[in-house]
């Protein structure tokens, strides 16, 4: 690795070249980790670990289990059935361990990072963001792409004319609130404590129509001022179905495509996420049809989902977001759907749950707490009706 990194760098440019190499090596090595386990060929038993009563035979038996483990993954043709075994016993700790050096490596650098009169607050880490897309969000291969396409994109161009606003659209706990925070600590060095960094919930923060007033004059203020401090800021309305329809009126002048004259001197981006349940229903149907009809998941394409879920959003009565001038002036520049769950993606995020408390678990752990949640439609049993939401807490009930 470090012959590979160029001569003549700067201190900020050596860091940045090192983080990269580093996000690509441990990166690749956490997501062939990830495969190899779900593909069974590493146990789960519990591995081997040192105390000091060890007796001097083991310490050297786990030596030759990190041998085995290394030589099973540069030469896999070469190693024997009992050398997988082997090494299997480090292969959870292993991904952990290259999953958390990773994080150190990130947060140092970004310590360290000289801004050059910019500013350190924002930090735009696409590869970061790439990264957790890939590994982190299951079953969500639409949004994995458009999300990194579009964003990246647009706080690439020169000089952007109106503000980025995405949708986001899908039953409980398929990832939209995930996402959110995904973006937030990939763009913002501070995550969701950025100052250019917004989050409203409406029911917790705009509740009761009747102070909707007070809401807009707070609202402005909150956007021109974060506005104002950063030249680059995301705001995020989770449950956007429940905005008073007079908020979401208030949004329409920020949303808007500028004419050249008014735009600022320094170039203004600004990123507005709307989460929402609606058209959930509606993304699912569309999926478990096509599933129905020999279609493979990976298969399914926005072009199959938009008009339903475009003409569900506008045509709901159980909300003023589609009949907003935010939808019928099209102001949202693209709605992202994120597909129903099936078990095998809960099964993904049991494992993650485990491993991001790091704790060991076993495949049967990972069938039984996937198996607590609830699958619909009644006769397929295919989708879960509560996503991944409340997985961290039901893998309480397995823990020693």
């Amino acid at each position: 690795m470090w012959d590979s990194l160029p001569s003549c760098l700067t201190a900020k440019d050596f860091l940045s070249e090192l983080l990269h190499k580093w996000r690509h090596l441990v990166g690749g090595k956490v997501q062939r980790g990830l495969r190899a386990i779900e593909s069974g060929r590493f146990s789960h038993d519990i591995i081997f670990s040192a105390t000091p009563n060890t007796p001097p035979n083991s310490l050297i038996s786990g030596r030759r289990r990190y041998r085995v483990l290394f030589s099973c993954q540069v030469w896999p043709d070469d190693c024997e059935e009992d050398g997988e075994a082997e090494a299997g016993r480090l292969g959870q700790r292993l991904v952990q361990l290259g999953q958390r050096s990773l994080d150190v490596l990130t947060k140092w650098y970004s310590s360290f990072q000289d801004c050059d009169g910019g500013d350190c607050r924002i930090h735009n880490d696409f590869s970061g963001l790439d990264s957790d897309l890939s590994v982190r969000l299951h079953g969500q291969h639409l949004a994995q792409e458009l999300i990194l396409r579009t964003v990246r994109g647009y706080l690439e161009m020169p000089q952007p004319d109106k503000a980025l606003a995405l949708s986001f659209h899908g039953w409980s706990g398929t990832g939209k609130n995930f996402v959110a925070r995904m973006l937030v600590e990939n763009l913002y060095r501070d995550g969701l404590k950025s100052d250019c960094v917004k989050m409203f919930i409406t029911m917790f923060h705009f509740p009761h129509p009747k102070y909707v007033d007070v809401y807009k004059e707070r609202l402005m203020d909150q956007i021109q001022g974060t506005q104002q401090r950063c030249h680059q800021s995301l705001f995020i309305f989770d449950e956007a179905e429940k905005l008073h329809p007079e908020l979401l009126e208030l949004l329409g002048p920020h949303l808007e495509r500028q004419a050249p004259e008014v735009r600022r001197t320094e170039s203004q981006r600004t990123i507005f996420l709307f989460l929402s349940n609606l058209g959930g229903n509606v993304i699912n149907e569309v999926v478990l049809n096509l599933l129905k009809a020999g279609w493979a998941r990976e298969e399914i394409t926005v072009e199959h989902l938009e008009p339903r879920l475009q003409a569900e959003i506008r045509e709901s009565t159980e909300s003023g977001f589609g009949h907003s001038r935010l939808v019928k002036e099209n102001l949202i520049d693209f709605f992202v759907p994120f597909l129903p769950l099936e078990y095998r993606h809960v099964r993904l995020c049991v494992r993650d749950a485990f491993l991001s408390q790091g704790l060991l678990y076993t495949e049967e752990v990972l069938d039984e707490v996937a198996k607590m949640m609830t699958y619909v439609p009644r006769e397929e049993q295919l989708f879960s009706s509560q996503g991944c939401k409340s997985i961290s807490q039901r893998i309480n009930y397995f823990l020693p």
